[in-house]
């Protein structure tokens, strides 16, 4: 493996091309290795690749210099769109390029780029002759663990912090008159996943229903303010949920705010959870925002594994279908056949998680950087 040496450690302007394609969560939990980066090379200029979707990632972080996007997902991916892919990473002049990618195809196309230094997983054949500072690929760890372990292609060993968001004023001044200014604590609910997600097959919703009682069950406890709030995506959960608290009188409640459809920005979101004192949800790009707000957090585990996707930290509380066993508990097989897909929580059950975080004490959190 080539290492860059101390001398490189300077105030040079390298460019790097940071690679990371995925959904939001996944560039939330790339931030640490960002920021790693920077803290050693501070006056390195930092491109970030990412998709489409993922483009309002800049919003909320002041690690990167620009943000540039493509289709990885696009189907059918044809030549020339991977032509237009070699074109944006040779076009911009790089020094260096990191990617997160651990698959052939990925070490291929950062070869053809023809960018001097080239940082990724040491994951398969090709990657060990494409690549000129390939790392080992642990996936049995938290992934913002997993993506920090890169910095060591560029002679860097360090320990990695937990991810940090950083909201402008402006957001914050726009979220200031979505929620009322009561002697509250205030619990933004946010029920939506990812539509990804759900095109393949993969549930991590919790009942309409459930979502519904909890919320009843959280305004007969006094002083307690519930937020719902829900992106682009979860129109139909949002609806449903709302026709389930109507049929059970609470839609009018004085201590329920509808926030559905008012965060504009991924930025306005980042600042309603900032601004509420705990954050119930599934796993999603909202459970990586409250945890890179060091919000305190509650989430509902479907069929993902918690222990990648939150950091070791009792301000996170993750909830699996296996939480809560039932009295009699049949056999795998048949259970599997019976339950629904998502997540499987008696509401009460997250009520008591829900009361159990909001006891800690709150001088454990932080501030969230404020960005320009």
């Amino acid at each position: 493996m080539e290492i860059l040496t101390q001398n490189a450690r300077n105030t040079e302007r390298k460019r790097l091309l940071a690679v990371n394609f995925g959904g939001i969560g996944d560039e939330i939990l790339f931030l640490p290795t960002l920021a790693t980066i920077k803290k050693y090379f501070p006056s390195w200029h930092i491109s970030l690749l990412v998709e489409p979707r993922s483009a309002s990632i800049g919003q909320v972080t002041n690690l990167v210099d620009g943000v540039i996007t493509f289709d990885i997902k696009k189907r059918p991916l044809m030549i020339q769109d991977l032509l237009e892919l070699l074109g944006l990473m040779r076009n911009g002049n790089f020094d260096l390029v990191l990617s997160s990618g651990s698959s052939p195809l990925v070490s291929v196309l950062l070869f053809l780029s023809g960018i001097g230094k080239r940082i990724g997983y040491n994951s398969n054949l090709l990657s060990r002759f494409l690549l000129t500072n390939p790392v080992p690929l642990n996936k049995n760890q938290y992934a913002a663990g997993m993506y920090h372990d890169l910095v060591k292609g560029l002679g860097i060993e360090d320990d990695f912090l937990n991810p940090q968001i950083c909201l402008s004023a402006e957001s914050r001044k726009q979220i200031k008159s979505l929620i009322s200014q009561k002697a509250i604590t205030r619990i933004v609910i946010h029920p939506g996943t990812s539509k990804l997600a759900i095109i393949k097959g993969i549930f991590k919703t919790w009942p309409a229903k459930d979502w519904a009682h909890l919320i009843e069950l959280l305004l007969n406890k006094k002083n307690i303010e519930v937020i719902l709030a829900g992106g682009p995506d979860d129109k139909e959960p949002v609806d449903e949920i709302v026709k389930a608290l109507n049929e059970r009188g609470i839609a009018d409640s004085d201590n329920l705010v509808m926030a559905y459809g008012k965060t504009k920005s991924l930025a306005e979101l980042g600042a309603l959870i900032e601004a509420a004192d705990l954050l119930v949800c599934v796993d999603s790009a909202p459970m990586h925002m409250a945890v890179g707000l060091n919000k305190k957090t509650v989430a509902l585990f479907a069929v993902t594994d918690p222990k990648k996707l939150l950091p070791n930290d009792k301000c996170f509380v993750a909830l699996t279908n296996s939480s809560h066993a039932p009295l009699e508990a049949p056999s795998r097989a048949s259970r599997q056949d019976r339950l629904p897909p998502g997540v499987v929580l008696p509401a009460e059950h997250v009520l008591q998680s829900v009361l159990d975080q909001l006891s800690l004490s709150s001088s454990q959190g932080r501030s969230p950087e404020r960005c320009g």
